[in-house]
């Protein structure tokens, strides 16, 4: 009688035990269901950002003066030619798009107005003293109305909640159309490489303010002309562009 009273409870507990194991194992399953579903529910689709910018920028050219030596045994020569620009301002405008949080263009639109300015200098320095050296020297302008066109990718960097920074770099057109209708200089387009890096400061869902160095690459014009006296020299050049614009975002942050 006793064995069969304990045989009675040792089943009783095995059930009992049985039956927590079970309620356990069940509320262990449905937070692990509940944490591998939630994710998917909360991930989101990337927004495409869209913005326009509208800005003013100094354009400074930095004059390129390149000396060129050569010696014989009659004398020596030195040439030296330079070419810059006024310095001026103006105006820029930038769409951009993003395609993907990392990633996406800029098409640039840019107006300047200044002054290319070329000099040319000749000196010769004869080996025999008793023989008399020369030298030579000019120098002219070529006002002109400068457009850009430029499409640069853009990369973002580095993020806040109401700062992000960017570069760029890309390559478009230079037009320069010399200013007077007497000119005897043409129009003409130079290929450009656009590159920079800025920083944008958020001062509302959908305005912005930017900060950024733009360089622009070409080669100087030459304006299509060979026979004004003004030295024109065809040489590789940077301008220098900081600019400062407010932004429009369309349909707010993301």
């Amino acid at each position: 009688m006793v064995i069969s009273q304990l045989a009675s409870r040792i089943s009783l507990t095995h059930r009992a035990l049985s039956l927590a194991t079970c309620l356990l194992a069940m509320v262990g399953v449905r937070p692990a269901l509940s944490q591998t579903a939630n994710p998917k529910a909360a991930k989101k689709s990337f927004a495409t950002d869209t913005d326009l910018s509208l800005g003013i920028f100094g354009q400074l050219t930095p004059t390129r003066a390149p000396v060129s030596t050569t010696t014989t045994s009659f004398g020596t020569t030195i040439q030296q030619k330079t070419q810059g620009t006024t310095p001026s301002a103006g105006v820029l405008g930038t769409f951009h798009q993003s395609f993907n949080p990392w990633l996406g263009y800029n098409v640039n639109f840019g107006y300047s107005r200044f002054s290319e300015n070329y000099s040319h200098s000749f000196s010769n320095t004869p080996t025999d003293p008793s023989q008399r050296g020369y030298a030579q020297f000019s120098q002219g302008s070529v006002p002109s109305n400068v457009f850009e066109l430029t499409l640069a990718y853009v990369v973002q960097g580095p993020r806040t909640k109401r700062f992000n920074t960017f570069a760029q770099y890309g390559g478009g057109a230079l037009w320069f159309l010399p200013t007077g209708s007497s000119s005897p200089f043409h129009e003409q387009a130079r290929a450009a490489m656009v590159f920079g890096v800025g920083m944008n400061y958020r001062l509302s869902d959908h305005f912005s303010a930017r900060a950024e160095y733009r360089g622009l690459f070409y080669k100087s014009p030459d304006f299509a002309n060979t026979t004004t006296s003004v030295p024109i020299s065809r040489l590789f050049t940077v301008t220098n562009a900081p600019t400062i614009s407010v932004v429009y975002t369309f349909g707010g942050p993301h």
